[in-house]
């Protein structure tokens, strides 16, 4: 039973590096193509590159004028501030434009665990991981951001400062705050699989949403450099309403679904008997 246990998760391991590696191979390729990507594609088209606006560049002239207050003034404090600043925006569009294949990587490796007829529903994963993505990153880009922004500037007016804002830790704001929004309310359906995997109970995470709550808005104050709860609020109340509905939908399906402790029993003893019948 120990050997069969050790094999097993030997076997995971190795299936989780391989898609792992997959995953970075994959980042590390379509950074480089976002940071040669001229703004205007026809250019490519043409191959003409004799001179052009890059598109990370064109973005981040975008973001300073939706985003950064009026009168607020830019400076690089170190001279790869700039260089960094561009990785970072490469990446951050990157992760975004290979989303449906990490997605993908991660329905991969957990598919396993799955019931064969849950196994049909990949496209539903995939396209719901996506949308709650998406409305993370949205939602921190026109309500979150530039409320932090909108609060913190206001400090600063106050004390009759000149308002000069570190380049880099302006996107470094913009660039891992949406990323880490679009990342956190990708969690429902995170719960939802651990639920279907018997990893999590519903009931306990039912008599848990309070410590959830708890613990989101330590993180969420963390997270937002906003010193007024105004950030934290506008990042809790949407994750609060899809963890419900994610505790609803879970109640619906989990109600009719068979035990999967005692057909996970089943299979494990009949592929313990078939390897010593092998034997």
């Amino acid at each position: 039973m120990a050997e069969l246990f050790e094999s097993d998760l030997w076997v995971h391991f190795e299936e989780l590096m391989s898609r792992l590696r997959r995953v970075v191979y994959v980042l590390v390729f379509s950074t480089v193509i976002v940071m040669s990507l001229p703004a205007d594609l026809s250019k490519l088209a043409q191959l003409d590159f004799a001179e052009y606006d890059l598109l990370v560049t064109v973005l981040m002239e975008y973001v300073q004028d939706a985003v950064l207050p009026k009168g607020v003034t830019l400076i690089a404090l170190n001279w790869l501030d700039s260089f960094y600043i561009y990785i970072s925006l490469s990446f951050a569009i990157s992760v975004t434009v290979t989303l449906p294949y990490l997605a993908y990587q991660i329905y991969g490796f957990i598919a396993p665990a799955i019931y064969e007829n849950e196994k049909k529903h990949i496209f539903t994963f995939v396209t719901v991981f996506m949308a709650l993505f998406l409305f993370g990153v949205a939602y921190s880009y026109y309500v979150i951001v530039p409320t932090t922004f909108s609060v913190l500037y206001k400090f600063v007016d106050q004390t009759r400062v000149m308002p000069l804002y570190a380049l880099r830790d302006f996107y470094d704001l913009i660039t891992f705050g949406l990323l880490g929004s679009g990342l956190l309310y990708t969690f429902p359906i995170v719960l939802y699989f651990l639920v279907s995997l018997d990893l999590v109970l519903l009931e306990e995470l039912k008599s848990m949403r309070r410590h959830l709550f708890v613990g989101l808005s330590i993180l969420t104050a963390v997270l937002t450099p906003d010193p007024t709860p105004v950030s934290m609020i506008l990042m809790t109340i949407p994750f609060s309403i899809l963890f419900e509905i994610t505790l609803i939908i879970l109640s619906v399906t989990m109600r009719n679904r068979p035990d999967r402790v005692l057909e996970d029993g089943l299979r494990v003893a009949e592929e313990m008997l078939a390897r010593k019948n092998i034997r």
